[in-house]
């Protein structure tokens, strides 16, 4: 326990964790707390527009959903994501063949016109010759949907083409609806949606999801830096040459200097989310929200966060080198950030970083991904001790002066002499 408390008091004194409390609390009062000035007011009926809502209605996604993978292919470019990171897939001859066989089942279109028209461009903005921004407008071929296929035929063909770019694609029964079948939402759907934000979410509830949407994107990233900072002010004290002359265990000293770290980087955390409590909870005097839902929501969802960061951070470090821990999860943090850019309300997959939900409104899809929201946070947690036992292990290693690490020098690892 007195191995605890030093391991807390020289995070909780350093310089790091100081910017690390302020830019935690920069991100609640420039989001969140932006989103907490008014309360939400009930839909007025005969409003000009509530906004688009995701439906699916089998007469707008199939036309919609068909046009673009008829002009995926013929820009030879799909995205997908996965398993959390959205890339651009391009097939090879064999996958084209059976891309292009789903394409003439759904709009009658062959191959061979699909694979002769050369005058495709796709769209995107331009600038005239007076120098103001234009539009440039899609050259697509015309696409109609065979009389012949059914909705239920066409959503297999849709599962098969997403197999065909390897899953997670915009094709995908995850994502198809979202993309390709909105429309505009009515005064019953935008009642239904504040009666829920009432009634099922208790409004607390929303306003929790939304708490951690904001700051799990820099609870995602910012653990590293106070990682890397702990592990650089024991060499510069000459801590570790201390510590391995010592005869505590390194799994004992590693893991209490792991704990301490997400101990102390908890703490802001946790005095915002009380105050996002009180502050939601003041906004609705009248109504029974649940006080503490806020802090609730944080541990399940945010403390994940803090624990895969400052493990790979302690790991990297331990392993190569500061800079490059904060590369690797500076990568991944962006890839997770571009990842999630396809869908901000219910953008959770089982293993995408920052867990999304822009809105205080998609109850359903927020439960929809419920099941992988649990195992995401579960399998995050598993492997941050996974990796603290991985980083344990090494630092023992360089106690017995068997392993001295790998520096990083120009892109490319090599073993110091």
């Amino acid at each position: 326990m007195m191995l605890f408390f030093k391991e807390c008091k020289k995070v909780l004194f350093s310089l790091t964790f100081l910017i690390y409390f302020v830019a935690v609390m920069a991100m609640y009062f420039t989001q969140f707390h932006n989103d907490c000035k008014e309360p939400i007011a009930a839909p007025v009926p005969g409003q000009e527009s509530y906004g688009m809502i995701a439906k699916e209605i089998p007469d707008i996604l199939m036309p919609a959903a068909a046009e673009n993978l008829v002009r995926d292919y013929l820009s030879d470019s799909y995205r997908a994501y996965p398993v959390g990171f959205c890339k651009n897939v391009h097939l090879n001859e064999k996958k084209k063949q059976k891309m292009a066989k789903i394409i003439t089942e759904i709009t009658g279109i062959s191959k061979e016109e699909l694979d002769n028209f050369t005058d495709y461009e796709e769209g995107g903005f331009y600038i005239d010759e007076n120098g103001a921004m234009a539009q440039l407008e899609s050259n697509m071929p015309e696409i109609n949907i065979s009389q012949t296929l059914t909705y239920e035929r066409f959503r297999e063909l849709m599962r098969e083409a997403d197999d065909i770019i390897g899953g997670g694609s915009e094709y995908s029964d995850e994502y198809i609806v979202d993309n390709f079948s909105l429309v505009p939402e009515t005064y019953e759907d935008a009642l239904a949606e504040y009666n829920a934000f009432l009634e099922e979410d208790k409004i607390t509830g929303a306003y929790a999801r939304l708490f951690c949407d904001y700051m799990g994107i820099v609870l995602a990233i910012l653990p590293v830096f106070a990682a890397v900072s702990l592990a650089a002010l024991d060499k510069k004290s000459n801590m570790e040459q201390l510590a391995y002359s010592r005869k505590i265990s390194s799994v004992k000293l590693i893991f209490t200097r792991y704990f301490a770290l997400v101990t102390l980087l908890l703490i802001p955390v946790a005095i915002i989310a009380l105050i996002a409590d009180f502050k939601v909870c003041g906004m609705y005097p009248d109504a029974s929200a649940d006080i503490f839902a806020i802090f609730r929501c944080s541990a399940a969802w945010l403390v994940p966060n803090i624990m895969i960061a400052a493990a790979v951070g302690m790991l990297m470090t331990e392993l190569t080198s500061s800079l490059l821990a904060i590369f690797v999860q500076g990568i991944w943090w962006f890839s997770g950030m571009f990842s999630s850019a396809n869908g901000l309300t219910g953008c959770i997959g089982k293993f995408i970083l920052i867990a999304r939900h822009n809105s205080l409104y998609g109850l359903d899809a927020f439960m929809n991904s419920f099941s992988d929201f649990v195992f995401n946070r579960i399998f995050y947690a598993v492997i941050s001790i996974i990796a603290i036992a991985v980083t344990a292990f090494i630092y023992e290693q360089k106690r017995r002066g068997i392993f001295n690490g790998y520096s990083f020098r120009f892109k490319i690892f090599k073993h110091k002499s």
